[in-house]
């Protein structure tokens, strides 16, 4: 078993790794967005901001220099991610449960950090007490959360649609992870066989553990392995979301990469079969009549 958990574990991190990263290259090298002007744009000043305003307001604003707020960036995605102001606004009652299931996981991850920051600095007496309290209440919230998604997801008539057996069997995972995360740091020894667990891990050495964090080491492994493959990998596509669609109003000058792109999306060809839609490329369809549909008066 140790041997096995000391595979695991470094097959699953490395998996992780290479598919976020190979998955972000293919969202940077993603053809340009469909052209959308989705307001309000978080880089505005807050004064155009606050009611959905744009550059493109001004007189002659292609004579002007761009003002731009980091500030607005900052916090739209602090809220996001701390808060979930999307999923508030959205869809209430999957925020309640939304929430803890987020909060948790960053208290795991930061337990988990603060594991490797003791693995790597020697043993340090009084953090680990701090990491078996964020540990304990990450590990609940997490099942809380997860088992409130699995719920609101099996119960709701429009969520119901949408949830696939991967989903639930996802949101199950997550719950046992955090029941097992929860244990091992309210046990006695449970910090300190983590602890050196992950100094064995980082010198490539086989973990002797006991069931308890045996188990919650290959729930683990077994979430980096597949998360990175499943539709949760929005912790860094949100990022592409926001940048490169949502808040990319940038205009389109002649002889840009981004008119390149432009022309290059609307040369693809259009394969769909309803007779109101033409034949040929983007092109061809925005600028052709729409075509005459036998029995049916134009």
């Amino acid at each position: 078993m140790a041997v096995l958990l000391l595979v695991w574990v470094w097959l699953a991190a490395a998996v992780f790794v290479v598919a976020c990263v190979a998955r972000a290259w293919r969202y940077a090298r993603a053809p340009v967005h469909l052209r959308w002007d989705l307001y309000p744009v978080a880089h505005e000043p807050a004064a155009r901001r606050a009611y959905g305003g744009s550059y493109l307001e001004e007189r002659e604003w292609w004579t002007r220099p761009r003002e731009r707020s980091l500030a607005g960036e900052v916090s739209t995605m602090l809220s996001e991610a701390l808060l979930l102001h999307g999923v508030w606004v959205n869809n209430r009652r999957l925020f309640w449960g939304s929430l803890p299931f987020h909060w948790g996981l960053y208290l795991l991850v930061a337990t988990s950090a603060g594991l490797l920051v003791v693995a790597l600095g020697g043993w340090v007496d009084w953090l680990l007490p701090v990491l078996a309290v964020s540990g304990g209440i990450g590990g609940a919230f997490v099942t809380a959360g997860a088992l409130w998604l699995l719920r609101a997801r099996s119960t709701d008539r429009g969520l119901r649609r949408y949830t696939t057996m991967a989903d639930r069997l996802n949101l199950l995972t997550f719950a046992a992870l955090g029941a097992t995360s929860a244990a091992v740091a309210l046990t006695a020894d449970g910090m300190p066989s983590a602890a050196a667990a992950v100094t064995a891990l980082l010198r490539f050495t086989a973990p002797v553990v006991g069931p308890l964090l045996a188990a919650q080491m290959l729930l683990a492994g077994l979430i980096l392995f597949y998360l990175p493959f499943t539709r949760m990998v929005h912790f860094f596509a949100k990022y592409f979301l926001y940048h490169d669609v949502r808040w990319d109003d940038r205009p389109m000058v002649a002889g840009s990469a981004m008119e390149r792109g432009v022309k290059e999306s609307l040369a693809y060809g259009v394969g769909w079969s309803a007779e109101h839609i033409g034949r040929g490329s983007w092109v061809d369809v925005a600028t052709a009549p729409p075509p005459t549909i036998p029995g049916k008066k134009p």
